[in-house]
C-alpha cells in the first residue's frame, strides 16, 4: 500500500478533533474515516492504523507500528504543536533520562581507574553477555523493559543512570537536559519530578559506587540548578520537585542508623532544613513522595516508621503523596494498602492507587 504522509493526514486530523472538542482516539478516526471530506488514500491509513491499535490495546501488538505509522506521526505533530504546553505531573527521574544522556557519562566511567567496579556491578544486573556497553544504542536497549518483564525488573534496569548520577553537578546536567528534552520535542512545559532523596541501601545488587558521598543536600540544589537554568531560557517553563523516601525495608542507611526508621527521620530532619537554609526553595520543593514496590507492605505496622516524619513535613506545610495500589499480589492486598496509606500517612494524593 501506498502511504500518504503525516503532513497530509494532520490537518484532517486536526478538522475533526476541533469540530468534536476532543473525543476519544478511536472515535476521532472513527470521524475521520467517515467524512466525505477525507481523501480515500488517508481514509486507507486511518483504518490500517485502527487495525493495529486494536491489536496493541489487547496486547497482541507492539506499540512502535503505532508510533512509526504515519497517523501515529500526525497524532504526535498534532500535541507537538498544540498550542498550550503539557503538564507532566508524574515522572521521574531515573526512568526519564535518555541514553544519549547517560551513554557518554557512563562510558567514561567504564573506562575510568574504577572501571572493573563499574563492570561488576553491572552484570550483576544485566549479566555478562550486556558487554561492551560501546553506543548510544546499546544503553537505550538495557535501559527498556523487554517484552514479559514485570515492575521488579524495571526498578532494577534503572541502574546505568543510578551510576552516573554521582554528584550535584550531575543532577544539574540531568535536568537540565530532561527539561530541554520534553519542552523542545514533547511540548512539556511543566514537570512534577519524583527523586529519589537517599539511595543508600542494604541491598547489595541496588549499591551505587560513590553514593555514599553524595548528600541529599546536593540532590535537591542540583535538580533546582539544573531546572532553574533551563527556566532562564524558557520562563514560561514550570516545574516541582518532589523528594521520594523508599518503602521497602532494605533502604536505609544501615552504616549510620541502627533502623529505617532512625535513617527515615534524618532525612525528614534534613529536608526540613535544607528548606529553611534556602527559602526560595519553598515554591518548588512543596511535597514528598514515597516510592518503590509495595508487594509486601500492605499491613498497618509497615506504615507506623514513617508516621512520625511525615507528622512533622505536614505541620511546616508539605504535602503527602504516595505511590501505593501500583504493585500487589491480590486486589485485597493492594486495597489494603491504599487504605492505610490514606488512614496512617494521611496523604494528600494517592499516585496510582
Amino acid at each position: 500500500m501506498n502511504t500518504t504522509s503525516y503532513e497530509k493526514i494532520l490537518p484532517h486530523l486536526v478538522r475533526i478533533i476541533s469540530e468534536t472538542n476532543g473525543l476519544s482516539l478511536q472515535n476521532t478516526l472513527e470521524l475521520v474515516t467517515t467524512s466525505a471530506d477525507t481523501p480515500d488514500a488517508i481514509k486507507k491509513q486511518v483504518i490500517e492504523f485502527g487495525k493495529i491499535l486494536d491489536q496493541f490495546r489487547i496486547s497482541q501488538g507492539a506499540i512502535e507500528p503505532l508510533l512509526e505509522h504515519p497517523v501515529g506521526q500526525a497524532i504526535y505533530a498534532f500535541f507537538k504543536n498544540f498550542p498550550l504546553k503539557f503538564r507532566e505531573e508524574h515522572i521521574h527521574l531515573t526512568g526519564s533520562l535518555s541514553a544519549e544522556f547517560v551513554y557518554p557519562r557512563l562510558k567514561a566511567l567504564l573506562e575510568g581507574p574504577n572501571k572493573k567496579i563499574y563492570q561488576a556491578k553491572i552484570a550483576a544486573i544485566y549479566g555478562q553477555d550486556c558487554f561492551p556497553i560501546d553506543s548510544v544504542e546499546k544503553v537505550d536497549r538495557l535501559m527498556r523493559l523487554q517484552e514479559n518483564e514485570q515492575f521488579d525488573r524495571y526498578l532494577e534496569i534503572l541502574l546505568l543512570p543510578k551510576l552516573i548520577l554521582l554528584s550535584r553537578e550531575a543532577h544539574a546536567d540531568a535536568a537540565y537536559s530532561m527539561a530541554s528534552e520534553l519542552y523542545n520535542k514533547f511540548n512539556v512545559g511543566a514537570i512534577r519530578l519524583k527523586f529519589t532523596l537517599s539511595r543508600a541501601t542494604t541491598a547489595s545488587k541496588e549499591e551505587i559506587p560513590g553514593a555514599d558521598s553524595l548528600s541529599s543536600e546536593e540532590v535537591v540544589l542540583g535538580l533546582y540548578d539544573g531546572f532553574a537554568k533551563f527556566r532562564k531560557e524558557k520562563p514560561d517553563f514550570e516545574f516541582i520537585l518532589s523528594p521520594c523516601f523508599r518503602k521497602e525495608a532494605a533502604f536505609y542507611d544501615a552504616k549510620n542508623f541502627k533502623t529505617k526508621k532512625d535513617h527515615f527521620d534524618h532525612q525528614v530532619k534534613t529536608l526540613l532544613e535544607l528548606l529553611e537554609k534556602n527559602p526560595g526553595l519553598a515554591q518548588v520543593v512543596s511535597e514528598v513522595d514515597t516510592v518503590g514496590s509495595e508487594k509486601d507492605l500492605y499491613r498497618k505496622e509497615h506504615f507506623k516508621e514513617m508516621k512520625f516524619g511525615f507528622r512533622k513535613l505536614q505541620s511546616r506545610g508539605l504535602k503527602i503523596r504516595s505511590h501505593h495500589g501500583e504493585t500487589w499480589d491480590t486486589l485485597r492486598r493492594g486495597i489494603q494498602s491504599v487504605d492505610n496509606a490514606m488512614n496512617i500517612w494521611h496523604v494528600d494524593a494517592v499516585e496510582h492507587g
